[in-house]
């Protein structure tokens, strides 16, 4: 059963996990060093999910008044198209809906057309390019998404006994 586990400088273990998958999953991977300097920071929130105590995927979040960045999104290759990364996803948005977030952005690699097609069935939209944003030769660019969340109704009463 998957679980979900907040990811803070003193989870070792866990960063030191996180921190390999980044290895096996992103061209500029983040260190444990980067991973805990993170999660130490107040205007973020990151998240494991996990079965048997082994991580599946995870998040790393920045946030700012009313918005939110994705820095990080991941999933286990073995876990892919599992719904692991749909429930990552929730439960980011469920974070989001508590600090009274109302977007979602994030910048993702225009060749990796199975995550742009992922964020696209998510409700996320493009929203612009960023020209050579990622390192390389040639240098690749950003497509930017975004996701409007719904508002929070605020100063509603609770319905009477009747």
């Amino acid at each position: 059963m998957l679980m979900f586990r907040n990811i803070c400088p003193e989870e070792e273990g866990l960063i030191r996990e996180t921190a390999l998958m980044e290895q096996e999953i992103f061209p500029d991977p983040w260190s444990s060093r980067e991973i805990a300097s993170t999660a130490a920071q107040k205007q973020t929130f990151c998240m494991a999910a996990l079965e048997n105590e082994e991580v599946q995927g995870y998040f790393f979040c920045y946030y700012v008044l009313d918005e939110c960045e994705i820095a990080r999104i991941a999933v286990r290759a073995s876990c892919r198209r599992s719904g692991v990364g749909r429930r990552l996803l929730s439960e980011m948005e469920e974070k989001c809906s508590s600090l009274g977030i109302r977007r979602i952005m994030l910048e993702v690699r225009e060749s990796n057309m199975p995550a742009i097609s992922f964020y696209r069935k998510n409700g996320f939209v493009t929203e612009g390019r960023r020209r050579g944003y990622y390192p390389g030769s040639p240098p690749e660019d950003a497509v930017l998404m975004g996701k409007e969340l719904p508002a929070v109704p605020t100063g509603t009463e609770p319905l009477a006994d009747v």
